[in-house]
């Protein structure tokens, strides 16, 4: 490689690096990285990469909740002193919301 090759390469790496939508953070000292984060939005890049969705884990605490009332209502147990069609009953019950604002 001659010298206008090397400078041609070395001018499209720094080209690329300037227009390149990766950033990283600059060389700080590690005392310093949290607050230089914090002014300098870094942060935020951090959180967005390592959120984590709760949708998997809510979805299946529903199917265990809903397989325990299924199961309950079969067998006809009750839990807690409260029976399947117990909370059937309060499912179904309509709240008049006038006489709940009168007895606040």
């Amino acid at each position: 490689m001659n010298e206008s090759e090397k400078r041609r390469k070395n001018l499209l790496n720094q080209t690329r690096e300037l227009y390149s939508e990766r950033r990283s953070l600059p060389a700080v000292h590690p005392r310093y990285r949290s607050l230089h984060s914090k002014l300098y939005g870094g942060e935020e890049e951090q959180e967005e990469k390592f959120s984590v969705s709760t949708l998997s884990l809510r979805v299946f605490i529903c199917l265990i909740l809903f397989a325990s009332f299924v199961l309950a209502d079969y067998r006809g147990s009750t839990v807690a002193n409260i029976s399947s069609e117990r909370i059937v009953q309060e499912i179904e019950y309509r709240i008049d919301i006038r006489e709940m604002w009168n007895n606040l």
